[in-house]
């Protein structure tokens, strides 16, 4: 036999970050005080239980949770059959394991019962077998979430996606159903259990062995296998005992029933301990060597392994081939049930007399509606089918031993949902929200608090990340460890760019009334705003993260003007009559340390400034996408605004002094606009890159742009200076056709003029007229570009003027740098072009006075 495995010892190793299991049935105490205790002691922060719908009624109202919703995720998923899978996943950045078994998340299950269960160990990257399982893994997992998304809160659905986020490279991708060691995953949508295993038997099929502890009620699933297959020997392993099966009334013949209550008995401590056998497995021997094992959760049942794609159970298993076939058979005793002794009458009448209802480990009779309500800010969610308002209903706020704290009312209806308010002093304790009519218990919600839960789901380098952004506002900055979890997320092998849409789902139940999807809480930009809908660019969840602190949600200092503060963090009117008899060599020393901050600050800048020139110059030479090189110069954009936010504010940055030393502001800036503004596919050419010109992250870019070309200081000169050399002559029409190619880039787009205006705020409020003198340039380009501007011919051209394609659509506006009697040279921004040509006939031009009044 094989050895008895233990959850608790592989978690001593460490290394695991993340933990998804799934049950058909659960003892939730259970999980709560051993399990989840044990995975919270050793590291494990992001924790998800799935389970059967019906039984996960039936828990929550015999033995309810105390820590759903707030320590772990708690998700009921409602199937035409049963829910019923057994996996343990556990997931590192280095590393990941696999358990599929027959255990449910019970005392029972981890500690009595006769189990068997697989482990698959994922070392990292270098192990492409075991992130080939891990792979088929995660997509059954993929189609267990979009079944849940069906009557859950969309928040509840992401917490099961957050956990590919903590694995190791490679985890979750698309794996190949090939290998020594497959998974069978069977339910709603997919091809039944049997056909799967059937189509990878090879030969004549010798023996087969049968276990399990449910069998369907005329047997069908063992006649098929004996009809499909037409094996020489077939038998089925049983415990009297503890076995769920009604003997057909006339046997299969060729069939035989074994006396299996010896199966899996630790027998090297004298078969003691024999709990009830719920392991499930079988054993296919063939003439040309094609053995196959497989075992996990589905019993030997019709509704387990001849699943309809519209109804059945959920199951999952894995599959071993050849002498890793046998040998599993082997150790796990299921070869030696050949040689068990036949079934008596007594034992057929043990067996009848302890029988079970057909149908029985599904039962459920609870009258009372459950499911979960999502917790936002201070309000409850749930769906309209939940409870008919009609019946007016009390919904009363419990605490974790269901105990009142207050009634709730003003009930409300919203995007097909329900939400009530909660008093922000009563979240704390909120855990259930019940609905009573009439004093009888109609409705019981467990309450999953999103935001708490959110910061559980945070990866490793997420929360260095926002410690290390939570550092800067206090003396003692920690800039090495900021720049090093930016260059970690920002500068990974490979970043997720595509476009996506989030929504929340309408709150559903686990009742046995059919429910419909009313609607759902989705709130698109579009109505809450009058201009058009943008949509966030789908990234990695530490890129994603980074974003949100940093553009969408945390912008430091919004609307607000800068303040000059001292040493001691404080304002004019706080220095006021303030005693700083301070010790000069204690001053020295702390200018000296924050001197230092700024030299370590100052090289770190240096470093992720230089990664994006690489970038730069890697998308010139084909070597990088556009869409890599536009979301890693966001980030970094958006890294050098929050650090130049404390630019004389800060303790550690002495009046006159700056975070980002403007060389290297300047070398970002020249690189992007050299990079970014030529080429076919640009920032003024996204129409063939669709989910990137429909996208807030690249108005957000462009704002940041704008940004940082007022911090180049960067503007329309007309104004030719006295004996101008032809150096300087096109340096400074260089700067005009930046500012020229800003003004297209941002024209009509909200977004961008926001971001920018938000993001020169931070620094300044007096020279947002900057900004505004832009703004209208970017007017007066979509005049000429519409064809709203008298133009003169190309023959008139002088250096500074404007220049027009008479012929070619979607023509970038250029500026004239020089005209000969033949051509006129136009400035490009491609540094290693410089200008391009064209025939005078092809031109036509204007002069540039629009900004600042300039002529």
């Amino acid at each position: 036999m094989l050895r008895r495995l233990s959850l608790i010892d592989e978690l001593k190793k460490g290394g695991y970050e993340a933990s998804l299991i799934t049950t058909y049935n659960a003892y939730l105490p259970f999980y709560e005080e051993v399990v989840l205790r044990r995975l919270v002691s050793a590291g494990v922060r992001h924790n998800v239980l799935m389970m059967d719908a019906q039984q996960y009624a039936t828990s929550i109202l015999n033995h309810p949770p105390r820590s759903a919703g707030r320590l772990y995720t708690l998700l009921p998923v409602a199937v035409s059959g049963a829910f019923h899978p057994k996996l343990i996943l556990l997931v590192g950045k280095k590393k990941a394991l696999v358990a599929i078994g027959s255990h449910n998340m019970t005392l029972a299950g981890f500690g009595f019962n006769r189990e068997l269960t697989n482990i698959v160990r994922i070392d990292g990257i270098h192990d492409p077998a075991g992130l080939t399982v891990a792979s088929q893994v995660w997509e059954a997992i993929e189609g267990w979430s979009e079944l849940a998304s069906r009557r859950l809160p969309n928040h509840l659905v992401k917490m099961i996606r957050r956990i590919r986020d903590f694995g190791p490279t490679g985890f979750g991708l698309t794996g190949e159903q090939s290998g020594e060691v497959r998974v069978l995953a069977g339910g709603q949508g997919r091809e039944s259990l049997w056909s799967q295993l059937q189509r990878s038997v090879r030969g004549r099929v010798t023996k087969v062995a049968i276990a399990g502890a449910y069998f369907d009620g005329e047997l069908r699933f063992l006649q098929r296998v004996h009809d499909d297959l037409q094996p020489e020997r077939m038998v089925i392993g049983i415990d009297p005992e503890t076995v769920n099966i009604q003997r057909a009334e006339n046997d299969i013949p060729g069939v035989e029933f074994m006396r299996a209550d010896k199966l899996g008995l630790d027998m090297e401590n004298g078969g003691k301990g024999a709990g009830y056998l719920h392991a499930k497995g079988i054993f296919v021997q063939s003439d040309q060597g094609g053995e196959i094992f497989t075992s996990g959760s589905a019993n030997p049942s019709a509704p387990a392994w001849l699943a309809r794609p519209t109804f059945g159970n959920v199951e999952l298993m894995l599959m071993r081939f050849g002498k890793d076939a046998v040998v599993a058979a082997e150790q796990t005793g299921f070869a030696s049930i050949f040689h068990m002794d036949p079934l008596g009458p007594s034992d057929w009448a043990t067996i009848e007399a302890n029988r079970a209802p057909e149908g029985a480990e599904a039962e459920h009779t609870s009258k009372v509606v459950t499911g979960v309500g999502l917790v936002e800010e201070d309000s409850v969610v749930f769906g309209k089918s939940l409870i008919d308002p009609a019946l007016k209903p009390t919904f009363l706020l419990l605490d974790a031993d269901r105990r009142e704290i207050r009634r709730l009312g003003d009930l409300r209806a919203k995007d097909g949902n329900y939400v009530l308010k909660i008093p922000s002093g009563d979240l704390i304790s909120a855990v259930w929200l019940r609905a009573s009519v009439n004093g009888e218990p109609k409705l019981e919600l467990l309450l999953h608090h999103a935001r708490v839960v959110e910061e559980q789901a945070r990866t490793g380098v997420q929360r260095r990340f926002r410690e290390a952004l939570r550092s800067l506002h206090t003396d003692a900055p920690n800039i090495g460890l900021l720049i090093e979890c930016i260059d970690k997320i920002v500068f990974a092998d490979e970043l997720t760019v595509e476009r996506t849409i989030s929504k929340w789902q309408p709150v559903e139940v686990t009742s046995d009334a059919e429910t419909t999807d009313e609607g759902s809480l989705s709130i698109d930009v579009s109505e809450v705003k009058s201009r058009k809908a943008k949509q966030r660019l789908k990234h990695s969840s530490d890129f994603a993260y980074l974003l949100d602190a940093l553009i969408y949600r945390l912008r430091v200092q919004n609307d607000r003007p800068i303040e000059e503060l001292d040493r001691h963090g404080r304002n004019e009117e706080e220095q006021i009559g303030a005693d700083d008899d301070e010790d000069t060599e204690t001053a020295r020393a702390l200018a000296e340390q924050h001197d230092e901050l700024l030299r370590l600050c100052h090289s770190k800048v240096r470093t992720i400034v230089n990664r994006m020139v690489v970038q730069f110059h890697a998308y010139s030479e084909g070597r990088q996408s556009l869409e890599q090189v536009i979301v890693r110069l966001l980030a970094v954009l958006a890294v050098l605004r929050e650090l130049r936010a404390f630019d004389g504010r800060a303790m550690w940055v002495a009046k006159g002094k700056t975070t980002v030393p403007r060389e290297q502001r300047e070398k970002l800036f020249e690189g992007a606009m050299h990079t970014l503004f030529e080429r076919k596919e640009s920032l003024l050419h996204l129409e063939s890159l669709s989910e990137l010109a429909d996208s807030d992250d690249v108005g957000r870019l462009k704002g940041l742009l704008i940004w940082l070309a007022w911090e180049y200081g960067l503007a329309v000169n007309l104004k030719r200076p006295f004996m101008e050399t032809k150096e300087q002559l096109e340096a400074r029409l260089r700067g005009n056709a930046m500012m020229l190619a800003l003004a297209q880039a941002i024209r009509s787009d909200e977004i961008a003029i926001d971001e920018a205006r938000q993001s020169i705020r931070t620094q300044t409020s007096s020279e947002l007229e900057w900004l505004e003198e832009l703004i209208k340039l970017a007017g007066e380009c979509g005049a000429l570009k519409d064809g709203l501007v008298n133009l003169q011919p190309g023959s008139a051209a002088q250096p500074g003027d404007i220049a027009v394609h008479t012929s070619i659509e979607n023509w970038d506006l250029r500026v004239v740098m020089s005209r000969d009697d033949e051509y006129v040279s136009l400035v490009s921004l491609d540094r290693d072009k410089g200008k391009i040509s064209y025939m005078h006939e092809n031109l036509g031009v204007t002069k540039l006075t629009g900004f600042g009044g300039s002529h």
